[in-house]
Order: structure tokens, then C-alpha cells, then sequence
């Protein structure tokens, strides 16, 4: 009687409703999800692997259950498990246009650390790729010099470190050439933190002053490809 009821009130629920407490679920465990997923058919109905949080996933992950999981979100464009195969894709399976792929389709639903790596990879390639990925960096709408700026910049740098560290790296990128510019940046380099070295700093305590997207993103891919290497297996 009382599992009827439930039910009862379970169905009278909006779909809108039912999605948020799947997602609610799937932040605290996977099993929770399954769970609740599978305590009834309007759950069944209202269960959305695109919008799920993976934040209980590893980033990469060895339970059979995670990767079950995850690769259903992957299948239902989950922007978060796209940008996590373009990253494995490019940097340990060395499938760097498969990678790129999967980055493209995560930056188009706006999953932000998707756009950070995926315009730089590009600024990395030169050309009119260059020019593309700062097309795409700059849908980041990063005010400069800004506290907030700061912050995401730390955020992504923070998200690629994490998950570099849970994988094989086996790909490294060579920085941008850079170009010439007139937009009378004073961005200064700090002692012992060239670009040039494996030592360049990893966070966004450093100011970024004035400076054109050109300048402020060659130095960010230039540490991007320090990390990079910092972590590539020999």
C-alpha cells in the first residue's frame, strides 16, 4: 500500500521535478542514482544522462560501474564527460583529432574547461587555428586585469592539473610562436619563471596587467604546455 502511494505521488511530480532530484542523486553517488532511476518508471522516464553531474566519477575512471556510467553520458552528450574523452583522446591515447572532436562538441555546450583547453590546443597549432582558438577563448568573456578573471583562469588551471595527474600523458604541445603587436603590454616576466622552463608557475596569483588577448593568451598556453610536460612520460 505504502510503495503505491509513493508511486502515486512520485508520478504526480513534473518531469522538470523528477530530472533535479536525479541530479541531486547522481552528486551524491552513482549508486544513489541507479537507484532512485530504477524505484520507478516516471523516474525511468524522467532520466537524462546529458545533464547529470559526473562530480562522484573519477576523472578517469576503473570501477566497471563508472565507466558504465560514464560512457552513457558520454553517448547522451554530457558536456563534462565529452570534455574528459577529449582529454584522454589528446593527451594518453594519442588521438588528437578524435580528441579535438570531443573538446569541440564540450566547448559548444559551454562547458568552460572544455573552452580553455580547446582554444589553446588551437592557439598551439598557429595559423588560422590560431586565430580560431582565440575566437573561442574569448566566448570566456574574461575581463582583464579582474579578481574574477583570476579566479576562472585558477579554476581551469586547477581542473587540467587534477585530471593530468590521474592519466598517462603521453602527447605534449610546443607553445605559440607568439606574433608581433603594438598593444604596449606590460606584462613582465617573473625571475625564474621563463616560459621557456619546466619551472613556469601554475596559478593565477600573478597580475596580468595590460595586455592585448594575443599576449594574454600566448603566456597562458605557454604554461599550459609547461604542465604538460611536467607531467609526460618518458
Amino acid at each position: 500500500m505504502t510503495t503505491n502511494i509513493t508511486s502515486d505521488i512520485v508520478t504526480s511530480l513534473p518531469e522538470h521535478m523528477l530530472s533535479e532530484i536525479l541530479k541531486h542523486a547522481a552528486s551524491n553517488s552513482i549508486a544513489d542514482f541507479i537507484n532512485v532511476k530504477l524505484c520507478c518508471k516516471a523516474f525511468e522516464r524522467a532520466s537524462n544522462y546529458e545533464n547529470v553531474s559526473l562530480d562522484r566519477v573519477s576523472l578517469v575512471p576503473w570501477r566497471k560501474c563508472e565507466k558504465g556510467f560514464q560512457k552513457r553520458c558520454k553517448a547522451a552528450n554530457n558536456a563534462e564527460a565529452l570534455y574528459r574523452k577529449g582529454m584522454i583522446n589528446c593527451f594518453s591515447r594519442r588521438k588528437s583529432e578524435s580528441g579535438l572532436r570531443y573538446l569541440k562538441k564540450a566547448t559548444e555546450k559551454g562547458h568552460v574547461e572544455a573552452v580553455y583547453t580547446y582554444g589553446i590546443i588551437l592557439i598551439c597549432l598557429d595559423g588560422e587555428l590560431r586565430k580560431q582558438g582565440l575566437r573561442v577563448l574569448s566566448s570566456l568573456h574574461l575581463p582583464k586585469p579582474n579578481e574574477g578573471s583570476s579566479r576562472m583562469i585558477a579554476s581551469c588551471r586547477s581542473k587540467t592539473e587534477k585530471f593530468l595527474r590521474c592519466m598517462w600523458v603521453h602527447v605534449a604541445l610546443t607553445g605559440p610562436k607568439g606574433i608581433s603587436c603594438n598593444c604596449d603590454c606590460d606584462i613582465e616576466e617573473k625571475p625564474n619563471h621563463s616560459t621557456s622552463t619546466e619551472c613556469q608557475t601554475w596559478d593565477a596569483s600573478n597580475d596580468v596587467g595590460h595586455c592585448c588577448d594575443y599576449c594574454f593568451w600566448d603566456r597562458e598556453a605557454n604554461v599550459f604546455c609547461s604542465l604538460l610536460r611536467k607531467y609526460l612520460v618518458n
